[in-house]
């Protein structure tokens, strides 16, 4: 989307370009020809590194940006992407060097070093940890105390609490970030006076032969290990989570690909539920994608002639849930329980039901019925979502006493 400013400033640059929201501006690796001075709206500068996107910072009306690669005649170093409707002036390269040349040069030597100092500044970001490391620290707690075997209680004896040596959990936080013991120490210390976790120390003394009587005096006593255990983790991960907020690292990263598991915690579904939504058809098939070098290690392994034909895994009666789940229904059973719903309740089942779902029901009525349940779905609109459910419940109520399960 691109227009002409109305207002001509001509020492500043006399076009101005509009972005809607998340539309990117430029990537990196781009050739450099613009810069750009905010109007109104919001950009957000960052750079992508394996699979996070670190936020460089985000720009506001009045700032420029892009002028790096313009001022160095360098490609991008990094992409922008406006965060809500955003217009900007443009300034071209001829624009922004003629306004360098009319500073002093004292100015421009400045400029120059500064321009060194932030792609130096740059190229180090992708040398660091960019994830939030309260909160990766906490999270790894909550893997590894979720994974503690626990202790099998004998009769008459008390169990024995679950807890991890701290110890060993530090070499395997170490192992995954790149933080220091003393970091660790201090997020664990953190946690320990927020009461979401509990350290023991486990303490040995030192023993000192007695020469005269031969006997062993203790002298002192040391640390000899510390164990942690979490007494409600619930509690943990919500405390953790609204502290990991006041936490956060210098330069803010997000993972670019996320997997269908925190996909569905992210929108509070079960990944069963995502799956059942992807073969229905019900998402777009731009919004996933493929690890390429694991996925065709994954075909190799299985063969071409795999990925051929799909094969759908049965489904029984009393599993069905939605209307969506009728594919798994034998067709005798499914027309003679449309037949008992009447032309209606049909068109509103159909105008639920995904692709797939939605032929097995025309397939199953005759060609006059067919034709009026078309007819009718095009004049429904918005149907409520109360009466839908009931009568979905009623479809599969239906199905489920021709097939015995009464109740």
């Amino acid at each position: 989307m691109e227009r002409k400013s109305e207002t001509r400033t001509p020492e500043v640059g006399d076009k101005t370009k509009s972005f809607h929201k998340g539309q990117v501006i430029y990537k990196e690796g781009q050739s450099s020809n613009e810069a750009y001075i905010i109007k109104q709206g919001a950009v957000g500068v960052y750079r992508l590194s394996g699979n996070k996107r670190i936020t460089l910072g985000i720009m506001r009306p009045g700032q420029i940006f892009g002028e790096m690669g313009v001022i160095s005649e360098e490609k991008r170093t990094a992409s922008a992407e406006a965060l809500e409707y955003t217009e900007v002036i443009v300034l071209d390269q001829n624009l922004l060097h003629t306004l360098l040349l009319k500073c002093p040069r004292p100015v421009q030597i400045i400029t120059t070093y500064l321009v060194e100092r932030i792609r130096a500044l740059n190229a180090r970001v992708t040398e660091r940890s960019c994830s939030n490391t309260f909160s990766s620290v906490c999270n790894i707690i909550q893997l590894a105390w979720k994974g503690l075997p626990r202790p099998a209680a004998k009769p008459g004896v008390k169990a024995e609490a679950a807890q991890l040596s701290t110890v060993e959990l530090s070499r395997t936080i170490k192992d995954i970030l790149l933080i220091s013991q003393v970091e660790i120490d201090d997020i664990l210390e953190k946690l320990a006076k927020l009461h979401v976790v509990d350290i023991t120390d486990v303490k040995g003394s030192h023993y000192r032969q007695d020469p005269l009587l031969g006997t062993r005096k203790k002298t002192g006593e040391f640390v000899r290990e510390r164990l942690l255990s979490v007494p409600d983790l619930d509690r943990f991960a919500s405390v953790t989570r609204n502290l990991a907020k006041d936490n956060q690292d210098d330069a803010a990263c997000d993972l670019e690909f996320i997997d269908l598991d925190d996909f569905a915690a992210l929108v509070q579904a079960q990944p069963e539920t995502i799956l059942k939504k992807i073969s229905y058809g019900e998402m777009p098939p731009t919004s996933f994608f493929f690890h390429k070098r694991s996925i065709m290690d994954y075909a190799e392994q299985v063969g071409g002639e795999y990925f051929q034909r799909a094969k759908r895994p049965r489904l029984k009666t009393e599993d069905l849930a939605t209307v969506q789940d009728i594919v798994a229904v034998d067709n005798a059973t499914l027309g003679e329980a449309l037949s008992q719903l009447g032309f209606y309740k049909v068109s509103v089942l159909a105008s639920l039901a995904g692709p797939e779902a939605r032929q097995k029901i025309m397939a199953n009525l005759s060609k006059k019925i067919a034709a009026v349940v078309t007819e009718e779905i095009g004049r429904l609109g918005a149907v409520d979502p109360d009466e839908a459910s009931d009568i979905e419940d009623e479809l599969l109520a239906l199905i489920k006493n021709m097939k015995g399960l009464n109740g």
